[in-house]
């Protein structure tokens, strides 16, 4: 009898392993077809999903959704993060890119004819992605120009390549790089054998290694490709299961290093780099068809379907133990730390904002004369005056004046674009730095407690670390360590 039992126990415990869905659907957005997910680099429980016209935001790991936006008679096309203000997104729809915070703010609309499919911020300049060309702009003083060079080209991904300084261009006549003096070069074609393929084959994404710049990879209408020397030679993947699916997004997480996943419209796929092979996994889920795929930085999944949002808790469950949670508990927000140095330095974009409203009512204010006079009289050597002088009436006089074409143009624009411009640079720059100093101090905390080092390595390790908090309190004006001694405080407290 205890035989039977055991055994029967044995099977029930296989089955339910067998049965138990690696992804599960999210509860409350089962029935909209969902096209894409933005993770924050900064708080992996925030994030937005975006449908065929709404957009959703959850700032619980996707416990719960909110509805922020309704886009009537548009699409969505793409959205994605600021990379230094950790509550500001971008939303590509079919005729225009907005900016969300607090509320919208239309940065650009496509003429008539256009349709936009995708856009990026790389160093503060905006591209914008649509059927025909590239339009770009300054986000600090929108002026939109178009590259010339494209003009005829559908662009369907924009990705920037910082290791070569460069950006790099997937459309449907194949890949382009756009280096910083606006050179465009192609450095792949897409080759049919027939003319009328040409338009079922074309590149939809494209995406860098993230732990190898030169390794770049192309996901098409077709298949997927790969260039391991920074685009100068391509080549197919025929891999068993994908060589010629439709792929429509691909990404990696950095807890794992020789892995690419992939969203196609026949599946989800993981991608070993190594041995050239791939496995569909498809537990959990109720469609094919995977829109987008996005990791968060517990490696925790993400996938939009036309049958809602699917997550995995599991997936990367070797990866558990790391402890950035636990880091982060205790280390003031990177948000909380650029509000900081933004405001401290003097180049947070609120200041360019506060010049700008300033001018619109200088018009309005009059210039302003204040005059005094007096009046000196009298004749030399008269019996009336016995050659005295008088002095007055003393007269005071005030007159305003204003120029009205202030109230339409101020010359002074001109001056407050110029420190435009030049404010936006030093921000970058000052939080490109901010941003590397912050990140690499994480890093070396969790160095630091994970491994035994000897006395003189573990020293120069401690004073690295205490370096690079030296350098965020001067950006921060000693707000860092301030805020460090608080957070550690309140952990020992509780």
């Amino acid at each position: 009898m205890k035989k039977v039992v055991i055994c029967i126990s044995f099977v029930l415990l296989i089955t339910f392993h067998k049965t138990f869905p690696i992804f599960n659907q999210i509860n409350g957005l089962e029935d909209a077809q969902f096209k894409r997910i933005a993770v924050s680099r900064f708080d992996s429980s925030f994030l937005y999903a975006a449908s065929n016209n709404s957009l959703f935001k959850s700032k619980d790991n996707a416990e719960s959704f909110l509805k922020v936006a309704v886009f009537k008679g548009e699409e969505i096309q793409h959205i994605f993060f600021d990379l230094y203000l950790a509550d500001v997104i971008y939303i590509c729809t079919t005729r225009h890119l907005f900016k969300f915070k607090d509320k919208l703010e239309t940065l650009y609309s496509a003429p008539d004819d256009q349709k936009i499919y995708t856009a990026v911020k790389n160093k503060g300049i905006i591209h914008i992605g649509t059927s025909q060309g590239i339009y770009s702009s300054a986000e600090d003083f929108l002026s939109w120009s178009k590259l010339k060079s494209l003009r005829e080209n559908s662009i369907y991904w924009i990705e920037p390549d910082p290791q070569n300084d460069r950006v790099l261009i997937a459309s449907d006549k194949g890949v382009y790089t756009l280096l910083a003096n606006d050179n465009v070069e192609r450095i792949f074609v897409l080759r049919q054998e027939k003319e009328e393929d040409r338009s079922r084959l074309i590149s939809k994404i494209i995406k860098i290694n993230v732990f190898n710049s030169n390794e770049i990879w192309l996901g098409t209408t077709k298949g997927l490709f790969v260039s391991k020397d920074s685009g100068i030679n391509w080549k197919k993947l025929y891999i068993s299961g994908i060589s010629n699916l439709e792929i429509n997004s691909l990404e990696q997480t950095e807890l794992q290093k020789n892995t690419l996943y992939l969203g196609s419209n026949n599946g989800f796929y993981e991608i070993d780099i190594i041995k050239n092979k791939s496995k569909e996994i498809f537990e959990g889920l109720y469609s094919t068809n995977i829109s987008w795929v996005r990791f968060n930085s517990l490696g925790e999944i993400y996938l939009a379907t036309k049958k809602g949002l699917f997550k995995n808790h599991y997936f990367t469950s070797s990866y558990k133990n790391n402890t950035l949670e636990i880091i982060l508990k205790k280390e003031p927000s990177i948000q909380d730390v650029q509000e900081r140095v933004m405001r401290y330095n003097h180049v947070h974009p609120e200041k360019m904002e506060q010049w700008r409203n300033s001018l619109r009512y200088r018009g309005l204010f009059p210039k302003v004369d204040l005059n005094y006079a007096k009046t000196i009289y009298g004749t030399a050597g008269t019996s009336t005056y016995d050659g005295k002088s008088f002095v007055g009436p003393r007269d005071w006089g005030v007159s305003f004046s204003w120029n009205i074409g202030d109230l339409l143009w101020n010359s002074y624009e001109d001056d407050v674009d110029t420190r435009a411009r030049l404010n936006t640079q030093l921000r970058l720059d000052i939080l490109d730095e901010v941003n590397r100093v912050y990140f690499e101090r994480l890093r070396l905390k969790k160095e630091i407690d994970d491994a035994n080092f000897e006395p003189e390595k573990l020293f120069e390790k401690k004073m690295r670390l205490k370096e690079l908090t030296s350098i965020l309190d001067g950006y921060t004006g000693g707000y860092f360590s301030d805020r460090l001694k608080q957070l550690n405080e309140m952990v020992y407290e509780d």
